[in-house]
């Protein structure tokens, strides 16, 4: 397999440079705004394992400004966690005032929370719009470098379960067409995303291309013995675009012939999709093998992971679903086990068929069927394709690796 850039602009001489740049300068000051650093999905997941490694060698400083709907039980509207200052803000639908509340502590959030000694950095988490438009402007007038991070094409959106999301996602179309009046920076998790990123920045901002990451400590590298009951894992969010409803289909084909079969859910989603989703269980012969775990805290997850056989991602083949990356395929290599992975987007560039996973056409049931099937007849290819699919895994995706990518964008801009 060719060797792929983690980045498109950033000098490759990696140790030296850095080195030099921690010796220099003052340890970056990052404010990260529009997702939770600790437990959530793979929002989450992507930001902590970008910033743990460097939090953890003091190359950088972190707060966090999180949404009400991010705080996932967080204790306190504001506290500190892992050496994390946080603080927690909202507003409700049925009180129009509240959104006064929400504005005027998100700032004095920005105020406090600025350093009078290091580079300020505004890591805004996914698309600039109108819910934090205001933030991103105030930060960069009061000086702070500001960089988003671009992980979806909110072109394609075209579900919109409430007013609310339309009008953020509308909002969000409008504000990244004239990006270059109020960011420094540019991250992008794919490469249709970076091409479209650079068409609207047309080089007056850089933009850089940072995959999907995985933290390998996660993962555990022990030898494998063929189970009497095999677990066919998928975790994350459960819209449309996830092809849920073909995988739920192929493991009924499966269920058929082999009994020894669970096939297991993990994660959260809209109530519109979840809804749909377990009207699709509910009505499934294969019901009793079918258990949703619902959302599980790092640790849980990673433990129940580790004890997964075939793991799978069944993205459809919809715009929407082609401009991003799915996040959690990086964590299935790493299981070491066996991967169904649909070809969208850019997963065709680390995957290929038969070799480090099974790359299928998308939204096919037969096809997800026959990949299940081969996996089940040829047990030996669980280990033999995941121990390909880990090195991969470690070669693109290592969040070690990737965060001094990162850390030199931050001295970049």
């Amino acid at each position: 397999m060719e060797s792929l850039p983690i980045s498109n602009n950033i000098n490759n001489n990696k140790p030296i440079r850095n080195e030099l740049i921690i010796k220099l300068n003052p340890v970056p000051n990052v404010v990260l705004v529009g997702v939770s650093y600790f437990d959530g999905m793979a929002s989450s997941t992507r930001v902590r394992n970008l910033l743990d490694p460097l939090v953890h060698k003091n190359y950088i400083k972190v707060s966090n400004l999180i949404y009400q709907k991010d705080a996932n039980g967080l204790t306190g509207k504001k506290g500190e966690l892992k050496n994390i200052s946080y603080e927690v803000i909202g507003f409700g639908r049925s009180n129009p005032f509240s959104i006064i509340s929400f504005l005027l502590n998100g700032i004095r959030f920005l105020n406090k929370n600025k350093s009078h000694t290091q580079k300020n950095i505004l890591y805004n988490y996914d698309q600039p719009d109108l819910k934090n438009i205001l933030f991103i402007l105030y930060a960069r007038l009061i000086g702070f470098k500001v960089i988003l991070d671009i992980i979806e094409d909110n072109r394609f959106y075209t579900k919109f379960p409430r007013l609310l999301t339309k009008i953020k996602i509308k909002s969000s179309v409008f504000f990244i067409k004239h990006v270059n009046l109020f960011a420094d920076g540019i991250i992008s998790i794919s490469n249709h995303l970076q091409k479209e990123m650079e068409k609207i920045s047309k080089d007056k901002i850089p933009v850089f291309l940072i995959p999907i990451t995985v933290d390998l400590n996660r993962f555990k590298k022990n030898t494998y013995a063929v189970p009497k009951n095999f677990k066919i894992f998928y975790g994350g969010s459960f819209g449309e675009k996830d092809g849920l409803e073909y995988l739920i289909a192929a493991f009924e084909n499966i269920f058929i012939q082999f009994k020894n079969v669970t096939l297991l859910f993990t994660g959260r989603g809209a109530d519109h999709d979840m809804k749909r989703i377990y009207q699709l269980i509910e009505n499934s012969p294969a019901k009793e093998n079918i258990l949703f775990m619902g959302f599980l805290e790092s640790d849980e997850y990673y433990n129940l992971i580790n004890e997964c056989d075939i793991f799978c991602m069944t993205r459809v083949n919809s715009k929407f679903a082609n401009a991003g990356f799915p996040f959690k395929l990086g964590e299935f290599l790493a299981t070491g086990k066996a991967v169904i992975a649909t070809n969208v987007g850019d997963v065709n560039k680390y995957i290929q068929n038969q070799e480090n996973a099974q790359l299928i056409i998308p939204s096919s049931v037969e096809e997800i069927t026959k990949a299940l099937l081969y996996l089940l007849k040829n047990p030996e290819q669980i280990t033999i394709m995941g121990t390909k699919g880990r090195k991969t895994a470690e070669n693109y995706f290592d969040s070690e690796k990737i965060s001094m990518e990162l850390f030199s964008i931050f001295n970049s801009i």
